[in-house]
């Protein structure tokens, strides 16, 4: 992409101002490829992908996609292993040592009636 009269005035594709690796001058016409763009220009000037070359930005979004990746394999294999586990200490903090069903249900109702009296349909 030069910086020619006719590259700004180019209307590019919603598929062009996201996958693209040079972000184009304009938004699409489409509202929701504008919105992305939009996104996509304030990610890339705020971080200062903008300012990179386009091997310098493949290698740092590469690098944070594989990051990215690994972080959510993570919670999606340790995460489920951890809930029981965390179901019993907020049961021991709550209601001390007793770690019987009572006190389970007990928990269950506790959070019910929160969610009751604070996610109602209307004024009361």
């Amino acid at each position: 992409m030069g910086n020619s009269v006719e590259d700004w005035k180019r209307e590019p594709t919603t598929a062009s101002a996201l996958f693209g690796i040079e972000l184009p001058y304009r938004p699409p016409k489409n509202p929701v490829g504008a919105f992305l763009w939009r996104q996509r220009f304030w990610i890339e000037t705020t971080s200062g992908l903008s300012l990179l070359e386009p091997w310098e930005k493949i290698l740092i979004l590469a690098i944070f996609y594989l990051l990215i990746t690994l972080v959510f394999t993570g919670l999606y294999k340790f995460v489920p292993q951890q809930l029981p586990l965390l179901h019993r200490r907020l049961v021991y903090y709550f209601f001390g040592n007793d770690e019987s069903a009572a006190a389970a249900v007990s928990v269950r109702h506790l959070v019910a009636d929160w969610v009751r009296h604070n996610v109602s349909a209307g004024p009361r």
